[in-house]
């Protein structure tokens, strides 16, 4: 650990404890949260935890630092090294790792001063070094324990096999001209660089990382080129591969397409993925094909298309703080549109229903007997469920970007 951290840092003035006291958590929690949602390196690692619990957790710990002067005890800190050891297990880039923590100190910041009045804001402006000068220390100690939790994976046989696959696939992925290290990568795997290449996407459900970086390192032994991802493997098989052993796992999901040049290889992958994050959704194992699940693979192609759905068919409910006939709408279109069914499943009056029913139309403007305006929100209620899902599973970190 970081030796410089003092155990008797001083806390924080009475101003500004008072001030740091009166924060909403929550709000401060929920705006980060939205952030690192926006952040590639955060989203494109699959993780077996809630991700706002996590950010919750740091907030809380930085700010009880603030206020009290203490740093984080020996049981803290093996709480933060279990939880980023998994992250090195996974093959995410410690760089990628420090980022993410690095933002996360500039929004937490950044969270403090918008939502502060303007009397604890002025507080805050003064008291900036003091704020600083804890939220450094806490940098330094993360970036400590990084470089632990990393060096126990970066040895291991595993690990660096996962390392080269990653930096083969990335490479091939941004059509860069194959070097002489990549033809040593390759061998090394004893994968052969050779178009077109098949890809591949798989998830163990309810496995844990571990369990995933395993799956990854037993399909290299038989000549796949594969990395984890968190809670996913992706990669390319040779020509010829059989998937028959991997999948007895009853836990396993696999997608796979056929061959495609370098050109249509980051898309097709994207593809894969998402694929996989539907089928998990929906309780499929095994073998997943396109064709099972078209419509839903449409929305996740044209994900600003799908978005723009949603808000023309609940923006106008809303807006009008219609929750209610929102969660009508959402019930009648999974039951299609069958006013009955809807209607037991709510559980409301068939009377009630037809009601909401009209004020839903005179507020959004669609016809609910119109087969074109229900396909509209039958495909907004379908992204609805799918878009975390499915925008996490293809938020892929380029590195040549």
């Amino acid at each position: 650990m970081n030796g410089d951290l003092s155990p008797d840092a001083a806390p924080a003035g009475s101003d500004l404890r008072s001030v740091l006291e009166r924060l909403d958590v929550g709000v401060v929690v929920r705006r980060m949260a939205t952030g690192f949602d926006q952040l590639t390196a955060y989203t494109s690692f699959e993780w077996p935890v809630d991700r706002t619990a996590v950010v919750r957790w740091n907030v809380e710990l930085l700010l009880r630092w603030m206020t009290n002067g203490s740093p984080p005890d020996d049981y803290v800190r093996a709480e933060l090294h279990e939880f980023l050891r998994a992250r090195a297990i996974a093959g995410q880039p410690i760089e990628d790792s420090i980022l993410v923590y690095r933002r996360g100190a500039r929004m937490f910041w950044e969270a403090l001063l918008d939502l502060a009045a303007d009397e604890d804001r002025a507080v805050l402006l003064t008291e900036w070094n003091t704020v600083w000068s804890c939220v450094e220390d806490y940098l330094d100690l993360v970036v400590d324990v990084f470089a632990q939790a990393y060096a126990d994976q970066r040895d291991t046989p595993s690990t660096a096999g996962d390392r080269r696959a990653r930096a083969l696939f990335d490479r091939l992925c941004a059509r860069l001209p194959i070097t002489i290290e990549d033809r040593d990568r390759a061998a090394r795997l004893g994968f052969a660089l050779v178009e077109p290449y098949r890809p591949f996407t798989a998830r163990l459900v309810g496995a844990s990382i571990s369990s995933h970086a395993d799956l990854a390192s037993r399909l290299r032994a038989t000549g796949v080129l594969a990395f984890t991802e968190g809670l996913r493997v992706t990669g390319l098989t040779p020509e010829g591969f059989g998937w028959a052993p991997f999948l007895e796992d009853a836990r396993l999901i696999l997608a796979q397409d056929p061959p495609v040049t370098r050109g249509l290889l980051g898309a097709a992958v994207d593809g894969l993925r998402a694929r996989v994050a539907i089928a998990a959704r929906s309780g499929r194992r095994g073998s997943v094909h396109a064709d099972e699940y078209l419509p839903e693979l449409l929305l996740a192609d044209s994900p600003g298309i799908s978005d723009r759905m949603v808000r023309r068919v609940f923006g106008p409910l809303e807006r009008a703080e219609a929750v209610d006939l929102a969660d009508t709408l959402r019930s009648l279109a999974l039951h299609d549109f069958d006013s009955t069914a809807a209607a037991a499943a709510l559980p409301v009056h068939r009377n009630t229903l037809l009601y909401r029913l009209g004020r839903i139309e005179k507020i959004t403007g669609l016809s609910l007997r119109d087969q074109r305006d229900r396909t509209l929100v039958l495909l907004a209620v379908t992204w609805e469920k799918l878009a975390a899902d499915v925008q996490s599973a293809t938020r892929r970190q380029d590195p040549f970007e």
